[in-house]
């Protein structure tokens, strides 16, 4: 997911005590990241990169985005509760790529790092288990095979489920506990 939030720009600008917001979002974005090791040790950090608003879709998608929350917020119907739009303000349609290059930020729902599938980009099987790994599982956001239209939460927490299911069968730690 990818917004625009200027909120360097929003402080610089000293938004009023009351206010209102209208953010609007890419929620499929096109537009590929990748994460990297940086080293062997487990504990190095990796390098993330994420490539907002590397696809044009998506710079085209935040422009429409933006336009429309402009068009809704300047609405007859909301001039009472209007003194002024702060951000971005009227700007030329080149300036407002600019500020929508510069201020566009994620929302920290990343998918899809590792996801589950049977292609050759796949790097979990149905079971969760990495291909190629002994003993080893993920069971997060990054098995999504594709980014989601909503907040990442609730299909983590399915999948958390699932692994405890499959893990639990496995390991028949039902049995064990019904024995004591």
């Amino acid at each position: 997911m990818q917004g625009v939030l200027g909120a360097e720009d929003a402080a610089r600008l000293g938004l009023p005590a009351n206010g209102w917001t209208l953010l609007g979002n890419v929620v499929q974005p096109k537009s590929r990241g990748h994460i990297r090791l940086t080293g062997p040790d487990p504990a190095d950090p990796i390098h993330i990169e994420t490539n907002l608003l590397s696809d044009p879709d998506d710079r085209k998608s935040l422009l429409a985005c933006v336009r429309l929350c402009r068009e809704i917020g300047n609405l007859d119907v909301l001039r009472p509760f209007l003194k002024q739009e702060v951000l971005p303000g009227k700007l030329k349609r080149t300036t407002l790529e600019d500020y929508i290059r510069d201020a566009t930020i994620s929302f920290w729902h990343q998918t899809s790092t590792a996801r589950m599938g049977r292609d050759a980009m796949s790097v979990v099987d149905a079971n969760l288990k990495v291909y190629g790994v002994d003993n080893l599982r993920v069971a997060d956001g990054s098995i999504m095979p594709r980014v989601t239209t909503g907040n990442t939460m609730a299909p983590c927490v399915i999948i958390g489920e699932r692994a405890a299911e499959i893990i639990r069968k496995q390991h028949q730690i039902e049995a064990l506990l019904h024995e004591k």
